[in-house]
């Protein structure tokens, strides 16, 4: 989401209150403006508009005629903030200060021009950019958010058979029906995509689980002209959730990629299950598939930490072959995580086979309820030089370091097991 510091006029066109009328009216006139903030010194105390000036005697000194109501806004607020303080006190244009000094103006023909990049025009709604921004203001004050993600099934063959005026129909009435099932006060409705929608909510999980059934419901139900009745349905992926633990200092536009990032694929979980709703933290290994025989498992796990630098071991094992692997390094900011994850790697490297290369490309924990969610990224790289990006994932709920390297594992399993021969 765009600030106001991006959007903001300077340097501002202003008026001091000894000024005369005269003065001020030629100021407006040069510089062809509807208003001006009345400072003294670099502090606003007034607001002036052409409005206020008209039949005054040039002569009369402009703090007789300025407005005194004074309402600001920071170069740091989004713009859809500043927007809706405008419409409040039906302003047209708004100062911006920071710390008390003029820096800036805003105006509203200037903000309707930028919000009318946030908001689709089909559905009305705002795009990703106002959900990002809500979750991250929300987790910055301390509250908890879910996203609700809702993907709609098959719906490329509506738009081929039907037609794409048929198409914007469905997706008009969709958005009708979920603004109608949402509640302003805790949920904030977007188009994510083309036939996707997504929703940022301080719901807790349950209420969550209960509101994604109902969107199914209502979606499935919606009658189109033109339209068979029944044709439409959609999946619904689910994270996020009140935490159990308090938050560590986070990047919450981070967090909330995160959270969007597992909704998401939840919901492309969703899609082949008979559930249709799936909440991410229950997604496991279960989804590889075949091959449990040829699985990788923990051996042993060790971690020493001293003076902020720490040694990792990884013990891999299959019947009654082991792999063993090490990794060194500082351990500030991630508790030993990335380097038990180097450890695994380590270890991993071993069973490849010859032209094979891993490395490790991210390491991040989503906050879900009951535990963090784990995230290990992987690159592989074959032979030919091709690279392949591997994720796994898996919840933390009491042993953090026995959770990071099953992530590692899962990410590999599926992998391996086309990879290796199968255990004699």
């Amino acid at each position: 989401m765009r600030t106001v510091s991006q959007v903001m006029a300077k340097p501002v066109v202003t008026a001091r209150p000894n000024e005369t009328v005269s003065a001020v009216v030629e100021r407006f006139r040069v510089h062809d403006i509807g208003g001006m903030p009345v400072i003294d010194g670099a502090h606003v105390v007034g607001m002036v508009t052409l409005r206020d000036l008209l039949g005054q005697p040039s002569y009369r000194p402009i703090r007789e005629v300025m407005g005194r109501q004074i309402i600001t806004v920071s170069p740091a607020e989004a713009v859809t903030s500043a927007s809706a303080l405008m419409d409040e006190y039906r302003l047209e244009q708004l100062p911006v200060v920071d710390q008390g000094v003029l820096v800036g103006v805003v105006t509203r023909s200037g903000l309707m021009h930028e919000l009318g990049k946030l908001t689709d025009p089909l559905t009305e709604l705002p795009w990703a950019s106002a959900l990002r921004q809500q979750a991250a203001n929300l987790l910055r004050t301390g509250r908890e958010v879910s996203i609700v993600f809702v993907d709609l099934d098959g719906f490329g063959n509506v738009n081929k058979q039907y037609g794409h005026v048929i198409g914007d129909r469905v997706i008009r009435a969709i958005a009708d029906t979920l603004l109608t099932l949402t509640d302003p006060q805790s949920d904030l409705l977007c188009r994510y995509a083309g036939d996707e929608f997504a929703i940022v909510t301080t719901r807790s999980a349950a209420d969550c689980e209960d509101l994604a059934a109902k969107l199914r419901a209502a979606i499935g139900s919606i009658a189109v002209p033109g339209l068979p009745s029944g044709l439409v349905s959609a999946s619904v992926g689910i994270a996020g959730g009140t935490r159990t633990t308090a938050r560590e200092e986070t990047h919450h536009e981070a967090t909330v990629d995160d959270l969007i990032t597992m909704a998401s694929r939840a919901s492309t979980v969703a899609k082949t299950t008979d559930r249709r709703v799936v909440h991410g933290h229950t997604l496991d290994v279960e989804r590889m598939g075949q091959g449990e025989g040829k699985r990788l498992a923990i051996r042993r796990i060790h971690l020493e930490i001293a003076d902020g630098k720490g040694t990792a071991t990884v013990e891999l094992g299959r019947d009654d072959q082991r792999w063993v692997g090490e990794a060194k390094g500082p351990v500030l900011g991630s508790g030993g995580l990335r380097l038990l994850v180097e450890a695994a790697v380590s270890a991993l490297r071993q069973i490849l086979p010859n032209g094979w290369g891993l490395a490790v490309e991210q390491v991040s924990r989503t906050p879900l309820a009951g535990g963090d969610v784990l995230n290990v990224l992987l690159v592989l790289g074959a032979p030919t030089g091709d690279e392949q990006l591997l994720l796994g994932s898996t919840v933390s709920t009491e042993d953090v370091q026995e959770a990071v390297v099953k992530a590692t594992l899962k990410a590999m399993n599926r992998t391996l097991s086309r990879m290796l021969p199968a255990p004699q």
